[in-house]
């Protein structure tokens, strides 16, 4: 979920709380001085009433008028009554339904006899009040959230326009060119440190690229020169007529280190300028035939080992990548499984749109086959193996987001790379 997003139903959610919390102590409060009010009416009625009793004479048994009724009660329900007042409900003749009304009960004593005094008055009925109320706070709620929701999201969206330009830049900046990395400026202190912070870390994350690219360039140049120039030597000497069995011995053991040496330069170089993104031209590859291409190009090795290749070729699987880098993914898969395939062994190969599986004929590994895709770690000990193809494998995988897996069980191993 978006800030943005986020920040305003909080805040949205939040205003709405508080509007319907405003609305219910509205109505409390509206209830209560209602209540009051009519109370002090009553009261006042109570005193007309007590006025315009007789000064000669007792009022009669039972007196009943419209709003209030006198009886005669002893002098034990006299003690007892205690003036109160209370909410009954009255059939209403008119409305035709049964309407809230207020009543106070007290009590009076006139020329020595006692009396209970009952008076009642319409109430405004709370229950219709509360009803409107209601309706009222949900239509305001509802359009205060809505403008709430409306102000603040224009609002944030003003404020934080920088914010996601300045997220925009980054995610189209490339430390391998040289595009400037324009930050919008802001008036809001927080925005500027981070456009600050931001820029500064472009610029040395740029020099640190351009070093260490520096560095990868002449590292291959001034190790694989001499490299170069030590195999040719052993070339020459090992094709010296003169030369004694024990030191073509010695010179051959020599060259198969050189070219070892070699192999492993240009394998830890390659995952370096993988791992700093210097192949970053993007073009649409079709990995089937280079599959097909690949296997037949090992053919000899299949015929060498009398391996049985087996190839399903289900559907086609097309990425978006660096062909040369899809080229060396599919051959170090490939070459990995001619290599370690014994003899007779079966090497099965499968394509369907979104993966490529390879399964051969090996020893099972015991513990964690995850650790194969770390550098210098072999699942044998054959001499042409570097260990270092499947953490090729694995760097090209994690420039491209690809997911690949691992598993060895029953004395066969599969590697499978989801693209």
């Amino acid at each position: 979920m978006r800030l943005l997003t986020r920040s305003n139903l909080i805040s949205t959610f939040v205003l709405l709380i508080a509007l319907v919390v405003s609305g219910l102590y509205i109505y409390d409060q509206v209830c209560e001085e209602v209540r009051d009010e009519i109370d002090e009416e009553l009261q006042n009625r109570k005193l007309e009433i007590l006025a315009s009793l007789p000064t000669q004479g007792t009022p009669e048994n039972s007196i009943v008028k419209a709003d209030f009724r006198i009886e005669p009660i002893s002098h034990s329900d006299y003690k007892k009554l205690k003036e109160h007042y209370e909410d009954i409900e009255v059939y209403e003749l008119i409305e035709k339904e049964v309407e809230p009304h207020r009543q106070l009960i007290t009590k009076f004593k006139h020329q020595g006899n006692y009396y209970r005094l009952q008076i009642e008055t319409s109430l405004l009925d709370l229950e219709d009040m509360g009803e409107v109320i209601t309706r009222s706070t949900a239509w305001v709620c509802l359009g205060l959230v809505l403008l709430a929701f409306l102000v603040n999201l224009l609002l944030q969206k003003r404020l934080w326009r920088s914010f996601y330009q300045t997220l925009e830049q980054l995610r189209n900046f490339r430390v391998d060119r040289q595009d400037p990395l324009v930050i919008p400026q802001s008036s809001i202190y927080e925005f500027q440190e981070l456009a600050q912070t931001v820029s500064t870390l472009a610029e040395v994350n740029r020099k640190s690229y351009q070093q260490q690219k520096q560095f990868v360039e002449n590292a291959s140049h001034e190790i694989q020169t001499p490299l170069a120039i030590a195999l040719n030597q052993t070339e020459q000497l090992i094709q010296n007529p003169d030369l004694k069995e024990e030191d073509a011995l010695t010179i051959g053991l020599l060259t198969e280190q050189l070219e070892r040496l070699s192999a492993l330069n240009k394998a830890l170089l390659l995952i370096t300028k993988i791992n700093n993104q210097q192949f970053g031209e993007r073009e649409s590859v079709e990995v089937n035939p280079m599959v097909i291409r690949l296997i037949n190009e090992c053919e000899f090795l299949a015929e060498d080992k009398q391996l049985d290749i087996q190839v399903k070729d289900e559907e086609a699987i097309i990425v978006q990548a660096n062909e040369y880098l899809i080229e060396i993914l599919v051959r170090n898969l490939i070459r990995n499984a001619y290599v370690h395939t014994p003899e007779s062994g079966l090497i099965q190969v499968r394509m369907n749109s979104n993966q490529l599986e390879i399964r051969n004929t090996a020893t099972t590994i015991e513990g964690k086959t995850e650790a194969l895709f770390n550098r210098f770690t072999k699942q044998s000990t054959h001499r042409q193996s570097l260990g270092l193809g499947l953490s090729i494998v694995k760097s090209i995988c994690d420039a491209y987001g690809y997911q690949p897996e691992i598993a060895s069980a029953n004395e066969e191993f599969m590697i499978r790379i989801q693209f």
